[in-house]
């Protein structure tokens, strides 16, 4: 793993540059995308754009999918994953629509979207680039902790305490969806580099426990321990507990990296 640590500022210029340098290599690439507050919060979709409308960087060959949906809402309900692309990157860069997959939460056999996401992902040529977050409850993509967890993409019951986070943005916990379509583990194992970016004191304690802690699909994060090539990028607030049992010496050396 190599671990970079730097100002939340600086995440989104960082990952951008990720970005581009692999599309310099690679321009028709598979870019895993992701949703929830840490894009936003870094600015990494708004640096995307910036760079395409300013420095002409070139998002037209590359193929971007999102690995999760909430099932039973549609493309256009404001809470959806098509609307958050949408709104915040999608809508404001120029990209082919069959270039991208978003699962539909209105398909009519959920299982059967999940094939059709790695139908997509393999006749693409397989995934290049995966950017993930991290749950409060030590999730990626919408891999929930269970007691195994399937290699494709599946059907997965939403936690009840990611329900009760998302309850405000839908009105009632009763309104929160309560499953939703993901990548398999083995979906985000393929991947050929993953990115896991999280900020704020609120995530150090998993950001600790999924990189130092025992591999187990009951904290999934762990996982990314057995990727050969993954990125992680945090800010100082979600670095600190990291950072503590480091400096103990009672866990086994790690890089750290710090972004100036």
């Amino acid at each position: 793993m190599n671990i970079y640590i730097m100002q939340t500022a600086a995440i989104g210029p960082f990952v951008a540059d990720q970005f581009q340098e692999l599309l310099a290599l690679t321009p028709d690439a598979v870019i895993g995308l992701t949703t929830g507050n840490t894009p936003l919060t870094t600015g990494i979709y708004k640096e995307l754009v910036r760079r395409e409308r300013e420095d002409g960087m070139d998002l037209q060959s590359c193929v971007f999918v999102n690995p999760d949906e909430q099932i039973g809402i549609t493309r256009e309900h404001p809470e959806s994953y098509s609307t958050y692309m949408n709104r915040h990157f999608f809508d404001s860069i120029t990209h082919p629509l069959e270039k991208r997959f978003i699962p539909d939460g209105m398909a009519e056999d959920p299982q059967a979207e999940c094939e059709r996401m790695e139908r997509f992902i393999e006749q693409s040529g397989g995934i290049d680039y995966q950017l993930i977050g991290l749950g409060i409850n030590g999730h990626i993509c919408f891999i929930e902790p269970a007691p195994s967890l399937p290699s494709r993409s599946f059907v997965t019951p939403i936690a009840p305490v990611n329900r009760e986070l998302y309850a405000p943005l839908f009105g009632s916990v009763d309104a929160v969806p309560t499953h939703a379509v993901t990548f398999g583990w083995g979906t985000v194992m393929r991947s050929r580099k993953l990115c896991l970016v999280a900020v704020g004191e609120g995530k150090a304690e998993i950001v600790a426990q999924a990189l130092l802690g025992r591999v187990t699909t009951e904290l999934p994060a762990t996982l990314v321990q057995l990727h050969p090539n993954v990125d992680i990028v945090l800010d100082s607030a979600a670095a600190k507990v990291l950072e503590a049992h480091c400096e103990s010496g009672n866990n086994p050396p790690i890089n750290i990296r710090y972004i100036t």
